[in-house]
């Protein structure tokens, strides 16, 4: 997909809009949040756009009221260009000032642009289009809704109704506030390889104080970076959606929340249930990473979701984090926890290289309730790694780091992670979470040596109490559950965790206090 260098500068010589007041009735209403200045109009007098002004590539279609009607009265609504868009409408029946702000052949076989233009939409004084329903879907695919360069805020008005739904190939939405909404943008199940938001700063969308989810995903293979989701503005602030910042829906597949480059991850944060949720049977293959999720722009500052990231009912082979420092998502401040991983069936996720329980930097203590919270059933999921950068760090829960709860909760591994300073213990089994598995149990720590289940994987840790906040390495218990470590742990305590061969692994061992040389 092509992204706009830039839309609809002003150029020299265009004719001067008269005040607000003049164009769009002096209808003005007080500003939903401190940060925001909001505008509401109703007249729908045109506003000349200089075609020479349009720098987009193909096709154009230049919206200048703030109304959301069909008709023909001399201006262009974002319905009518959706419309447009979709070849619902032809330019044809467009009055003269209504088709003076199309440049190109907008329609179902067109990649078509709808921008705003500033003089209506001013950067800096945001003006609202309160819709009346649900705008059409996107429907023809190739095509971009751009506030990159305006000031919009697009708000449902409390009605019960989506604000954006795409059903299509190839779409944008970008630049927007969008507020109010039931679901402010739903990706259909048609919606693939479509991008909401972007890297750069003008991109981002604000998606807040909606009634029901931010962002529903249940299509395929699209991209959701560089927005604000369940905050103001400024990243700063809370303005809870009702329920989840972003749910990936059942059957969505391979679609990207994030990423690895500047300016690709999301602020999710503040939202009243779940930052994330990737929920249902066929919700696989999706990737979250890059993000603040429970903190703010800053990543400095606890900014709470009830949840941050939950994996349930049945989603799979989805991946939390990465092992490149910049996939780390931050998953901090939670109040319930930082992750729920809940289900039978809910199974061969990973969840690798985050930061779960601190500031950005990973130094910093911004603890959830639960670091991880693993219950009923759950199977075969992957919490960190032994390669370079695939440890999480969780750390500062003010209950447990890992919870792993029931019995048919089992297979899921847990190594190389920086585990440490959680109120109520690093990793703590309960109802035969993780089969009970035994830890292993340390009589000498130069080298370690010890016993643990009979050819176990025992990982080796050092802490300053009785967890593992540094991975030292691993070794594998014999037949009879002998192991010995060679290396000298480098911590005031040593510690281990045993990993059975389906995958289990167990609570760390007692520490065992390092003679000092």
């Amino acid at each position: 997909m092509q992204h706009l260098s830039r839309v609809l500068a002003i150029v020299t010589g265009l004719v001067l809009l008269l005040p607000l007041a003049g164009c769009n009735g002096g209808d003005e209403e007080e500003p939903s949040t401190p940060t925001v200045s909001t505008v509401t109009a109703t007249a729908t007098a045109a506003v000349p756009v200089d075609r020479t002004a349009i720098t987009v590539d193909g096709t154009s279609i230049a919206v200048d009221s703030t109304a959301d009607a069909d008709a023909r009265d001399g201006a262009v609504t974002l319905r009518e260009a959706i419309m447009l868009a979709n070849g619902e409408l032809a330019v044809a029946d467009l009055e003269p000032g209504e088709a003076n702000n199309v440049s190109g052949k907008p329609g179902s076989e067109s990649a078509d642009t709808i921008v705003f233009h500033p003089a209506v939409f001013p950067v800096d004084a945001p003006a609202t289009i309160s819709l009346s329903g649900t705008l059409p879907s996107l429907a023809a695919g190739s095509d971009r809704i751009d506030g990159a360069e305006a000031g919009v805020i697009v708000d449902g008005g409390n009605l019960g109704v989506n604000c954006f739904e795409i059903d299509s190939e190839d779409n944008a939405i970008a630049g927007l506030q969008i507020q109010n909404c039931r679901t402010a943008i739903v990706l259909k199940t048609g919606a693939r390889n479509s991008m909401i938001g972007g890297p750069a700063e003008s991109e981002r969308n604000v998606i807040s104080d909606n009634d029901a989810v931010g962002i529903r995903v249940d299509g395929i293979a699209n991209v959701i970076q560089g927005n604000y989701i369940g905050t103001d503005a400024t990243g700063t602030m809370s303005r809870p959606n009702r329920m989840e910042g972003i749910w990936v829906a059942p059957g969505a597949q391979d679609n990207l929340i994030g990423g690895s480059n500047p300016g690709e991850g999301n602020v999710i944060s503040g939202n009243s249930l779940f930052g994330v949720s990737i929920a249902g049977q066929g919700a696989k293959g999706n990737i979250v990473q890059g993000n603040y999720i429970g903190v703010d722009a800053s990543g400095r500052v606890a900014l709470k979701n009830r949840y941050g990231v939950v994996l349930d009912n049945s989603s799979q082979s989805n991946v939390i984090g990465g092992s490149v420092p910049a996939e780390a998502n931050v998953i901090s401040g939670n109040q319930s926890a930082g992750m729920l991983i809940r289900g039978s069936g809910t199974n061969d996720n990973l969840i690798t290289g985050n930061f779960i329980g601190t500031d950005s930097s990973g130094s910093e203590d911004l603890g959830n309730g639960n670091g991880i919270w693993l219950l009923e059933g759950p199977q075969g999921n992957t919490i960190g790694g032994t390669g370079d950068g695939e440890g999480n760090v969780i750390a500062n829960s003010g209950i447990i780091g890992i919870l792993i709860e029931d019995a048919d909760t089992t297979g899921n591994t847990i190594r190389g992670n920086s585990i440490y300073s959680n109120s109520r213990g690093g990793i703590v089994s309960e109802d035969d979470g993780n089969m009970g598995l035994a830890p292993p149990i340390i009589n000498a720590a130069d080298p370690v040596q010890g016993t643990a289940c009979a050819n176990c994987i025992v990982d080796i840790y050092s802490d300053s109490a009785d967890e593992g906040e540094v991975y030292e390495g691993s070794t594998e218990a014999d037949v009879d559950g002998r192991f010995t470590f060679d290396e000298a742990p480098s911590g005031l305590y040593v510690t281990a965790t045993a990993t059975e061969a389906n995958g289990s692994t167990s609570v760390f061992s007692n520490p065992f206090l390092v003679p000092t040389p």
